[in-house]
């Protein structure tokens, strides 16, 4: 249960809640079919890639700083103002009553 640093791919195939922080240069992919809360504040810069599921972001760290290829589902629950580019053949869906 610590911070990761991930300066590669880190592919997550499985749900429930990642609390950790990520950071590094690498990217993050979330593939099979549960659902995976991201609850850390991350940093990590190479991007985000949904190829299966839904990836659950819970802060507008989730995702950390790059891009992110939603080709499942991405569910934003959390208000704030993403910086992210979101882009890909998936869905996005709003849940939570924040802004």
């Amino acid at each position: 249960t610590g911070d990761i640093t991930d300066n590669a791919t880190l592919e997550l195939n499985a749900g429930g809640d990642f609390a950790n922080n990520i950071g590094g240069t690498g990217s993050v992919v979330k593939s099979g079919d549960k659902t995976l809360t991201l609850s850390g504040s991350n940093t990590y810069t190479g991007g985000t890639t949904i190829s299966g599921g839904t990836l659950v972001a819970t802060n507008v760290e989730a995702l950390g700083t790059g891009n992110v290829t939603d080709n499942a589902t991405l569910e934003l629950s959390t208000g704030g103002d993403f910086a992210n580019n979101i882009g890909g053949t998936g869905s996005v869906v709003k849940s939570g009553d924040e802004t």
